[in-house]
């Protein structure tokens, strides 16, 4: 699959998104509500009740691409803290409410959560929760996972790339975005980051500058390390230049494995990632590097090609 089709639908959506923190509807009783519940939500998941789950959930919910009825969401809840009773999660980014086009009242929550079936063995996860504004309240209508959805999927989803991106252990790798001034959501007149998160906590998030978010695809076979890497697309208010990222693992940290590099999205509308950065048959250790840059000569967009040596950290 092309990467503009996939990548250009997820960053219009991560631009709808982003511009506002919650519907234009909400008012700020209902910003600190929505808020609310996510925190009971997230007590609820390590200490699950009847009545704690009753004030939750809506009258139907899609629960990891399940339609169940809350009482039999509260029930696989009770049954799987039963079954592994040292279950604990918690909530380890900022929460980003993105309006929901066509909804009324209707927004959904991204943020990554912390879990493990032990307290010595969490994972990060990119975790999804859609609220929906009801008679009696805000109630969750959906509950899910960017990893679960990816497996679910037969399509390409460029929210997420997993692979080994360490060598060894496969793991998953995504993008959050916030205002490093106010570690709030990101809008047009203020400035925008992402992290680029990895799905085992030990590898701590990497920042990445002018970033609303973006797309990341896995790359593999670059070198004979055994590391994949990550090619991350950011994405931003407007332009169709883009700086692009390819990022591995190492001694347990992200690490940039070239310097970054520019692509136009209107030049390279059909690209694929092993056609921006591809491994260089004569020099092992190097990539071939395709790059969009402008020339004053011909004043137009050219596709330059460069080796470049993937970093080693030593």
């Amino acid at each position: 699959m092309a990467l503009t089709q996939g990548l250009r639908a997820l960053c219009g959506l991560a631009l709808a998104g982003l511009t506002l923190s919650a519907s234009a509807a909400m008012t700020p009783q209902d910003e600190r509500d929505a808020s609310a519940l996510i925190a009971r939500w997230n007590d609820f998941k390590n200490h699950p009740t009847a009545q704690a789950g009753a004030s939750l959930y809506g009258e139907q919910v899609s629960w990891y691409g399940k339609a169940l009825a809350p009482t039999a969401v509260i029930a696989e809840n009770t049954a799987f803290l039963q079954k592994h009773p040292h279950y604990t999660q918690r909530i380890v980014s900022n929460i980003t409410l993105t309006e929901q086009d066509g909804q009324l009242l209707a927004v959904q929550a991204t943020f990554v959560k912390q879990a493990g079936l032990e307290a010595q063995t969490p994972r990060n996860y990119p975790a999804q929760l859609t609220l929906t504004k009801q008679a009696a309240g805000w109630r969750i209508s959906e509950e899910t996972d960017w990893i679960t959805e990816a497996n679910r999927q037969k399509t390409r989803d460029y929210r997420l790339a997993g692979e080994r991106f360490n060598g060894t252990a496969k793991s998953y790798a995504w993008l959050t975005a916030h205002d490093p001034k106010t570690n709030g959501v990101c809008d047009e007149s203020g400035d925008c980051e992402c992290q680029l998160w990895n799905s085992d906590p030990t590898v701590k998030p990497a920042s990445i500058a002018s970033c609303i978010g973006g797309g990341v695809e896995a790359l593999s076979n670059l070198d004979d390390s055994g590391r994949d890497r990550v090619l991350i697309y950011p994405e931003w208010w407007s332009s169709a230049w883009r700086a692009t990222y390819l990022y591995d693992v190492q001694q347990q940290q992200w690490v940039e494995a070239i310097p970054s590099f520019s692509m136009n999205l209107n030049m390279q509308e059909d690209v694929e990632g092993k056609t921006l950065v591809a491994r260089d048959p004569q020099h092992p250790g190097q990539v071939i590097v395709a790059e969009a840059k402008w020339d004053e000569k011909t004043e137009d967009i050219v596709i330059s090609k460069s080796a470049q040596p993937l970093k080693v950290l030593k």
